[in-house]
């Protein structure tokens, strides 16, 4: 028997606003944990205050040990602020470098665009239009702005570098 109930359904697809950091980590935290086998992050340089929080690190790691050739994006604004505030996710990423992958926008066209956002491939978003704000919009069960926010995602992630200093050394 499964625990979806059909009066769960508009829950899911309601626009939620998120104004606040306990809102945007608990929804962050189910966007991940619901993903099937992608998900893009899309920030300015890996806020602390989302991406260090416990909550979301085990989603991170359920989600990247689950054994579904899992793939997460990350395209950042600032890929030496991460580094050397010692963020946790660089942590989790190095030690599963098959599933994570980097980026950092480099075209000034991208680089003024300030927004981030985190997606699922079960079409759950959570959009910020100021990357430094916590304020943003969020659904569980957006599939058409999902896909529209993920084709920027891979279009900006095409003209954007690799951030091969992330990757561990095999010694």
């Amino acid at each position: 028997m499964s625990d979806h109930r059909p009066d769960d359904a508009p829950a899911r697809t309601a626009l939620l606003r998120i104004d606040d950091h306990p809102a945007a980590i608990a929804v962050a935290t189910r966007i991940v944990a619901e993903a099937r086998r992608a998900l893009w992050i899309r920030s300015l340089d890996l806020e602390a205050w989302l991406f260090d929080h416990p909550d979301l690190l085990e989603a991170l790691r359920g989600l990247a040990t689950s054994g579904r050739d899992v793939q997460v994006r990350v395209l950042l604004h600032d890929a030496a602020a991460p580094q050397a505030a010692h963020a946790k996710l660089l942590e989790l990423a190095q030690r599963l470098p098959s599933v994570f992958q980097f980026r950092e926008v480099d075209d000034p066209v991208y680089r003024e665009d300030r927004s981030a956002m985190i997606a699922n491939d079960a079409g759950g978003y959570y959009a910020r239009a100021q990357g430094d704000a916590v304020a943003g919009s969020a659904c569980l069960d957006g599939r058409a702005r999902a896909r529209q926010l993920q084709q920027r995602f891979e279009e900006i992630w095409e003209r954007s570098r690799p951030v091969a200093e992330y990757r561990a050394l095999g010694l």
